[in-house]
């Protein structure tokens, strides 16, 4: 009973990780999208620096969540390759299918421990980049709106 209630809280804060990662995704992109639409009629000006930085800010966001979706795969990947090889290990003797399982397992926690952090680093940027391109583009707008003013 404990075994799956904790493969079912697992899978729920898989998928909800997913959907997070996916939704700063799409956020980014529509970032880019509707930046682009602000200004595609106004001339190149030193007033649109705020503006480019934000949509750059938003395309580094963009990148990193692809990149945490592709470590996220590879460590659910790594994962399903453990437990492959430890059926695989039941037509081996118990002492060399212990052995086996010790060095794959410290490998495994080595790859694991090096993606995890990759994703860490991944998942803040995608978050601190759609955050910091935001308030670029509020800094950009309000420029403009001093700049149609004067």
């Amino acid at each position: 009973m404990s075994e799956n209630l904790e493969l079912e809280l697992s899978k729920q804060f898989k998928a909800s990780q997913e959907r997070y990662v996916y939704f700063l995704l799409a956020a980014a992109a529509s970032a880019i999208g509707f930046a682009m639409t602000q200004s595609k009629v106004e001339p190149l000006a030193w007033i649109h620096l705020p503006l480019g930085l934000s949509v750059l800010l938003w395309a580094v966001s963009f990148f990193a969540g692809l990149r945490f979706v592709e470590y996220s795969t590879s460590v659910t990947f790594q994962n399903q390759n453990y437990m492959a090889f430890k059926r695989e290990l039941r037509s081996f003797h118990e002492d060399r299918a212990a052995e086996l399982l010790a060095e794959f397992k410290s490998k495994l926690n080595k790859t694991l421990e090096r993606q995890i952090g990759k994703m860490k680093l991944y998942g803040n940027m995608q978050s601190l980049c759609l955050l910091c391109g935001a308030l670029l583009y509020i800094l950009w707008h309000v420029l403009r709106m001093g700049a149609i003013d004067a």
